[in-house]
């Protein structure tokens, strides 16, 4: 199965996959538009150019976690994007030359991150949409006139399809109903059933990305516990998924 990563690197590609996706970002961040989406964004490439297709789980969300969690005595924040009036890409820089010195090697969220990205990469990590709109509404969306913030994580898209008010109207008939067997269908299509108990596909039985959060509720993670636990879901998921697709 082809990695669209070391494709689009070529040379540049190693086996450091922070440092990969940091020169992928930085590189893909010289353009815009449609056009150059589809042949500059690893979504599109494992697509075919398709603009509806979208990363399942985000690769700087994670990356953000941990370089915060394990900075925070120092007083440093990484951001994807700096502000306008700093080089843009200065946090990509120091995480793609000089990643151990923010992020310990051999610290134990800093290995199970790298497990993560190493699947983030591939095609166990990329999706096709219903509509391309759902794209910017995974990380945040509107339900009754209030932004809620989703943030890409995978049990609470998989929980909010099956809400009419939030991701399931991507799902809904001309009168405004849930077509519950469209959004269940969607699911089987993308192979996303490791993301509910038993692989029973329903509302009630989404599994939670730690312990104790309710799979509806998104959180942004700040505590070393609850990122670690985050990661094992996501690097379990990507696993399971990788098996399904390579079938």
């Amino acid at each position: 199965m082809k990695n669209m990563m070391k494709e689009y690197l070529e040379n540049d590609y190693t086996e450091n996959h922070l440092r990969n996706f940091c020169l992928y970002w930085m590189n893909a961040s010289e353009g815009c538009g449609d056009e150059w989406r589809k042949k500059n964004d690893l979504d599109c490439l494992y697509f075919n150019g398709d603009l509806r297709a979208d990363t399942l789980m985000s690769a700087w969300t994670p990356i953000k976690w941990v370089a915060d969690c394990l900075n925070r005595e120092y007083g440093i924040n990484f951001y994807k994007r700096a502000r306008d009036d700093e080089d843009r890409n200065c946090y990509l820089k120091l995480l793609a030359e000089d990643r151990d010195a923010y992020l310990p090697p051999k610290h134990e969220l800093v290995l199970l991150l790298d497990r993560f990205l190493e699947l983030a990469e591939q095609r166990c990590n990329y999706i096709l949409l219903p509509e391309r709109d759902m794209n910017s509404a995974r990380y945040k969306t509107v339900i009754d006139g209030k932004e809620v913030w989703l943030f890409d994580e995978v049990p609470a898209m998989l929980s909010h399809l099956f809400d009419k008010d939030s991701l399931g109207r991507f799902f809904c008939d001309e009168e405004g109903r849930l077509n519950e067997e469209a959004v269940i269908r969607w699911i089987r299509r993308e192979h996303l059933e490791m993301g509910f108990e038993d692989g029973k596909v329903c509302k009630c039985r989404v599994l939670p990305l730690i312990p104790g959060l309710d799979p509806y509720e998104p959180k942004w993670f700040t505590e070393e516990d609850e990122i670690y636990s985050a990661l094992e879901y996501m690097v379990n998921f990507l696993r399971a998924r990788m098996e399904v697709i390579r079938k």
